[in-house]
């Protein structure tokens, strides 16, 4: 009988993108195995056309996100499937506490929040600024199962053929397919301290089809209509298509993966344009692209040295200068990395590149 190995994934859109290589690592190293990912309800079409997923559980979260209530439901529900293994991607406590309530027998994770307890087997979690790659170290908790784990290290995705249909009959009918160069826009994030100002990407959007000749699509989920909108109207050009709220994050990513180029803030479309073999220009204010950075040599990163920054807070705690680390990114310094980026023929090596404009 083969084994039943569930792994509950990352909460953020971003995070489950940098799980991708955990999941068809985990595959690889048990190919026998049933695994089964655990997951929120809009991260669902991420993980159903993941490569070694097996099967897909949606949280219940009808009694709210978290809570001993929500987590109880959970559990239950989980001790019925009777799992041999679990691996818990998320670093909270909450989670770890629910598939210790679910009766899982092996549980495997990130010795933080408090949980190791809660963990049969565990690894110790960075502390702020000593992290490694967020994908590395989701790859390093089968090592504790499997030592010296086969891994699988390249980023992919592939939305299924329905929705690369769907996309196929919009790109004809709107007119993105009538232009030779196409720039991908995602001006949405998920914090609000991660957002490049909206004019902007309505500046560089502008830039790029006055230079190239070529069309800008804007990308994101219906929170991001609203600000896609914005762009969209300051730009001011016939040559802007926007599709944002229009579908699910496979829609969005065979968007992205159908053009030329992507810009994206430090957020889950950027990893979304990584894992679909775009390349990629990310404007990173707050966070660490050491830890975060899309896990691939065609993406690169825009960043300017602050001294708070690495910082792990959703909104901005200074007074003097809030989001200096977003507000010194110049549309120039964009620009002039899309252009190098646009330049390269393919490029070699595996990790991140930074340009610390």
């Amino acid at each position: 009988m083969s084994q039943s190995i569930l792994a509950r994934s990352p909460n953020w859109v971003g995070d489950a993108v940098m799980s991708l290589p955990f999941f068809a690592s985990l595959k690889k190293n048990a190919p026998d195995a049933n695994v089964v990912c655990l997951t929120r309800s809009h991260l669902v079409p991420l993980y159903a056309d993941a490569e070694g997923v097996d099967r897909v559980i949606i949280l219940d979260e009808s009694a709210g996100r978290s809570g001993l209530r929500s987590q109880w439901r959970n559990a239950g529900a989980l001790r019925r499937e009777r799992f041999d293994m679990v691996f818990c991607l998320p670093p909270s406590f909450g989670s770890a506490l629910m598939l210790w309530m679910a009766r899982i027998n092996e549980r495997v994770g990130h010795a933080a929040d408090g949980r190791r307890w809660l963990l049969t087997r565990s690894l110790p979690y960075g502390r702020n600024g000593h992290r490694p790659h967020r994908t590395d170290g989701y790859l390093a908790l089968l090592d504790l199962i499997w030592p010296g784990s086969e891994k699988v290290r390249a980023l992919s995705f592939r939305a299924g053929k329905h929705v690369q249909d769907r996309v196929s009959r919009l790109w004809q009918q709107s007119g993105p397919v009538d232009f030779e160069l196409v720039l991908a826009v995602g001006p949405g994030a998920a914090q609000p301290n991660k957002l490049w100002p909206d004019e902007r990407f309505a500046a560089l959007a502008r830039r790029w089809i006055e230079s190239t000749g070529g069309a800008v699509v804007l990308v994101g989920g219906p929170a991001e209509r609203e600000l896609c909108t914005r762009v969209a109207r300051a730009v001011d050009k016939p040559a802007v298509f926007d599709f944002s709220g229009v579908g699910d994050l496979a829609f969005s990513a065979e968007i992205i993966r159908r053009s030329d180029m992507c810009v994206a803030n430090d957020s889950g479309l950027s990893h979304l344009a990584a894992a679909v073999g775009t390349p990629t220009v990310v404007i990173s204010g707050p966070g660490d692209p050491a830890e975060v950075a899309p896990y691939t040599p065609i993406a690169v990163t825009v960043k300017k040295p602050v001294f708070c920054s690495p910082c792990y807070r959703n909104d901005c705690w200074r007074r003097d200068l809030p989001l200096e680390c977003q507000m010194l990114v110049t549309v120039d310094d964009v620009w002039n990395a899309l252009v190098a980026l646009h330049a390269r023929s393919g490029g070699g090596g595996s990790e991140p590149r930074t340009i610390d404009a």
